[in-house]
């Protein structure tokens, strides 16, 4: 075979004296139901090998992050079934991936016992673990906290002399938390960092429009507009002292989003802002007072649902003023893939230097289906997430981050009752910790695309996938067809993940230049291969 210039690893591969390929060993194109097992080498004689390490997870087989025998490429040949074509063109830079740190989770965190804690954030945040370096936190509480609380609740105090700088309430359980994943990741001398996005919820009660509440101001629920006349700047000066607060406390803040969820008129903390409202904020209060006082911390606007991501966002960017200050565009999921809002927004930032961030997702409980166990979790719920961040980064995303790092046996503690799933529960009654399928088929990515890294174009041919209409979120199906994405580590090597949400085995092709190689995916299964770049294509 005529071959380009290959890697080193490539070229130590042909000085053995029999190299081997992976291959299906059934008959081409074969279904039904198969472990890794069945995956036999064949003697090929070939002038030049490439090898690739195989990673998977599958259902009903055992495989959970598994690393598999490694194959071989060869001379690239002509296939007729689903093919996975990577190229070397290149698009966004990757920052990583990540979870919220929450009230609630450090509370869950804080009642493990010592080892179950080092355990914890040793799954998370080292380098034998998924390897995260992203990370979300609240300005003042969100509904995964124990209750509504902020840092200055003394009404008229629009100088924030009473702001709390010592944070004691952040530091009873949530910065102890983050500490300890800073420590993690900083121990293993990998010179990562953790990037913490801030999020506020809501201002304190006494800052909001309250005209809307007989009651006691609270910081629950929004008017329109959320703020009162004349809190804008105050608002934002708050905003940046919490910011240097937590620098203060050996946290440097990221990036910050302007509002969670705008659009949301939740029943627990909530600001509704319309794109105007958030585009004359930044503007005329956040944008300078983040510039002068934290110039570092990059903004991202929206952070709300796809379905309305690229109209809120371009409406944002619509005011000049306000796009100078702007880093990027934040998403959450929850209204479903929301593909076509991500295909405009990118096209119309194409020639910006933007960034888009998936900064939640999550299993409301809701989406429980009956008879799934704490101990094991719903597999179609890893199948979800795999689904969204292949989606999400095919089309831009820098990052993507769950929500709780670590949750109750009841998806809690939630002073709302707005429980949800997490890639780790905890039951504290039994002092046992689960993993569930989310957080092995987040480690399909996290584990490998490595910050630094960059996104290459990828295209699935004959996928098998079919026209579907708008669905809830996180679904995954065999009309989906074949799903791949891929990435080129900061040291060379190629990252391919590939997703199979049907109830058959798949035979593919994956080709990268002139090399092929004819590999099976069981059904309901992930996989993530990695080999040496090749050059000069």
């Amino acid at each position: 075979a005529s071959l380009k210039k290959i890697g080193l690893a490539a070229v130590l591969a042909t000085a053995c004296a029999a190299v081997f390929v992976m291959l299906d060993a059934g008959a081409p194109e074969a279904s039904g139901r198969s472990s890794a097992s069945e995956f036999q080498t064949v003697q090929l004689q070939e002038d030049f090998q490439h090898p690739f390490s195989i990673w998977q997870s599958a259902e009903h087989t055992g495989d959970k992050l598994s690393r598999k025998p490694v194959g071989y490429f060869k001379a690239d040949f002509s296939f007729s079934g689903p093919e996975v074509v990577i190229s070397n063109v290149q698009g966004q830079v990757i920052e990583g991936f990540g979870g919220a740190f929450t009230e609630s989770s450090a509370a869950v965190y804080k009642k493990l016992s010592n080892d179950q804690r080092d355990q914890f954030i040793e799954d998370y945040f080292s380098l034998n673990g998924l390897g995260y370096t992203l990370g979300r936190t609240h300005i003042n509480s969100c509904d995964f906290s124990m209750s509504s609380y902020s840092f200055d609740d003394h009404d008229g105090d629009v100088g924030l002399t009473m702001f709390d700088t010592s944070l004691e309430h952040d530091k009873e359980e949530l910065l102890p938390l983050i500490w300890a994943a800073q420590y993690m990741i900083r121990a293993q001398g990998s010179g990562r960092e953790l990037k913490i996005l801030a999020s506020p919820w809501s201002p304190p009660a006494w800052m909001k429009d309250q005209s809307w509440n007989p009651g006691a101001p609270v910081m629950d629920h929004s008017g329109q507009p959320c703020l009162k006349q004349g809190m804008g700047q105050v608002w934002a000066n708050y905003i940046a002292k919490w910011i240097q607060s937590y620098q203060a406390h050996g946290v440097p803040i990221w990036a910050m989003t302007v509002q969670n969820e705008p659009l949301n008129n939740a029943s627990w903390e909530a600001c509704l802002m319309s794109s105007k409202e958030e585009a004359d904020f930044v503007a005329n209060h956040l944008g300078p007072v983040i510039r002068e006082l934290v110039p570092d911390v990059q903004i991202f606007i929206y952070d709300h649902n796809k379905d309305q991501v690229a109209t809120y966002a371009l409406d944002v960017l619509a005011n000049s003023v306000a796009g100078q200050y702007v880093a990027g565009v934040a998403y959450h999921w929850y209204s479903g893939d929301g593909w076509d809002q991500l295909d405009r927004l990118q096209a119309e930032l194409k020639q910006t230097d933007l960034k888009l961030l998936a900064s939640e997702a999550t299993w409301e409980a809701y989406r429980w289906r009956k008879g799934t166990v704490l101990s094991q979790g719903d597999w179609e719920f890893g199948q979800g997430y795999a689904h969204d961040i292949i989606g999400d980064l095919n089309r831009g995303a820098v990052g993507w981050l769950d929500w709780n790092l670590i949750l109750d046996e009841k998806g809690g503690p939630n002073h709302v009752n707005n429980v949800c799933d997490a890639a780790i529960q905890v039951d504290l009654s039994k002092k046992e910790v689960y993993k569930h399928p989310q957080y092995y088929y987040i480690g399909h990515f996290s584990k490998f695309i490595h910050p630094g890294s960059v996104h290459l174009d990828s295209e699935v041919l004959r996928s098998g996938a079919v026209k579907v209409g708008p669905r809830p979120y996180g679904t995954c199906t065999g009309d989906d067809g074949l799903e791949a994405t891929a990435a080129r580590q900061p040291d060379g090597q190629v990252v391919v993940v590939v997703l199979n949400c049907s109830p058959n085995d798949v035979v593919f092709k994956l080709k990268y230049a002139d090399l092929a190689a004819q590999l099976k995916i069981p059904a309901n299964c992930i996989q993530t291969y990695i080999f040496q770049e090749v050059t000069d294509v």
